[in-house]
């Protein structure tokens, strides 16, 4: 990948991975006010579960192209290190094509279904149910730089510089 290209999608993981920090630490939040409403106070505040599940839902889609990125996705290591470097190159290129497909089809359809729910409220939030089919299309979306920054631009295990 070219320099400012890459340098724009290594900034746009790293904003998606703090987002998604950030919204790991609101779920918590969520889930331990939930529990102090129920058991301390005596009266749940059931708009808390409902949120924290949705928050959880954006967490897992933002931090995807993360995963992808540092190459946390279902792993093809032992394959990679059987192959010689020519069927290597070409397995990756195979795998990268249809990770981004599967993300082009989800969010397609992430986004179809946004559209279709967008009418249906959330109980106890009472908020359009498509913010939280919304991560679906969006999370996909932001995760093509990841699966393309693993591609072009790997990150480098311990374990391989190790064996190198």
């Amino acid at each position: 990948m070219a320099g400012p290209v890459q340098k724009a999608a290594e900034r746009l993981i790293s904003l998606t991975h703090n987002l998604a920090a950030l919204l790991l630490a609101f779920a918590s939040f969520l889930v331990v006010y939930q529990v102090f409403t129920r058991f301390v106070i005596g009266h749940s505040a059931g708009w808390s579960e409902v949120a924290a599940r949705g928050t959880v839902i954006w967490m897992v889609f933002m931090a995807a192209g993360v995963g992808f990125r540092i190459g946390a996705m279902i792993s093809l290591e032992f394959i990679r290190g059987v192959l010689p470097p020519g069927p290597r190159n070409i397995l990756m290129w195979v795998v990268t094509g249809l990770t981004l497909l599967f993300l082009g089809i989800l969010a397609w359809y992430g986004l179809q279904m946004t559209l279709r729910v967008q009418n249906q409220r959330i109980a106890m939030l009472g908020v359009s149910m498509s913010w939280f089919y919304a991560a679906i299309p969006i999370g996909c979306l932001l995760a093509i730089p990841g699966v393309l920054l693993a591609h072009f631009a790997p990150v480098k295990r311990n374990e391989e510089e190790i064996i190198e």
